[in-house]
């Protein structure tokens, strides 16, 4: 089955123009098999909606709530996962995103916002998840690589206002023995089907998903 591996909902992604109750029927439309929701969590999203931490991470798991709801009558997953910003000495905004992640874990590890690259590593890699550098190569937004040691994968992003860098993302990830998936980055209701990656339709969660991509590093992928 396809999934989406990067998308976004307007409830807390503010870029986002596609509400929880939208996206779960978008993807069932587009013929998806399941999709993960990476809404952005970043000190400067988080603290538009809430002041304090307890309430940034209510709401924050509330958008996925609402998408997985929707998903669950669609009759397609919805997956919980996040899109982590951090700075970083090489660049002030650097975007991960996180796979095998529960509610639990996001509850019992606040503000992941203000770790560095190998604090939010080593939270990552001690409770299972695995930590991906989203478009390391879209400079026009001031991201470029990280620090490999500290990360398990990366993406071939499919934003439609940004190149995709796809030849220097699979020289990045083969240099440096990382595991590479696709998405869409969704944000807008036409992104909806044009990237993904494929996996067996026999996975039931996030945490499936992740230990698939430990078993197979490189799996098929998809875009438009």
């Amino acid at each position: 089955m396809k999934t989406d591996t990067h998308t976004h909902t307007s409830g807390v992604s503010f870029c986002s123009e596609v509400t929880p109750e939208e996206y779960a029927r978008l993807y069932r439309e587009a013929g998806y098999g399941s999709v993960i929701l990476t809404n952005h969590y970043s000190r400067m999203y988080m603290f538009r909606y809430a002041d304090t931490w307890d309430e940034q991470i209510k709401i924050y798991l509330n958008e996925y709530h609402k998408a997985k709801e929707v998903g669950d009558r669609a009759g397609i997953p919805v997956w919980l996962g996040a899109e982590v910003a951090i700075s970083t000495p090489q660049s002030p905004y650097i975007e991960f995103l996180l796979y095998g992640a529960d509610e639990q874990f996001f509850l019992a590890n606040p503000c992941l916002y203000d770790k560095s690259q190998k604090e939010l590593y080593t939270i990552c890699h001690d409770n299972g998840v695995l930590l991906f550098q989203s478009h390391p190569f879209r400079d026009e937004q001031g991201h470029f690589p990280q620090d490999p040691e500290y990360m398990d994968g990366t993406e071939i992003n499919c934003h439609s206002y940004f190149l995709r860098h796809e030849e220097e993302v699979r020289a990045f990830a083969d240099k440096n023995n990382l595991m590479l998936i696709c998405g869409s980055d969704f944000h807008y209701h036409r992104q909806a089907g044009t990237a993904a990656t494929v996996v067996p339709d026999t996975l039931c969660n996030v945490k499936d998903f992740a230990d698939f991509l430990r078993n197979n590093p490189r799996p098929e992928i998809f875009y438009k």
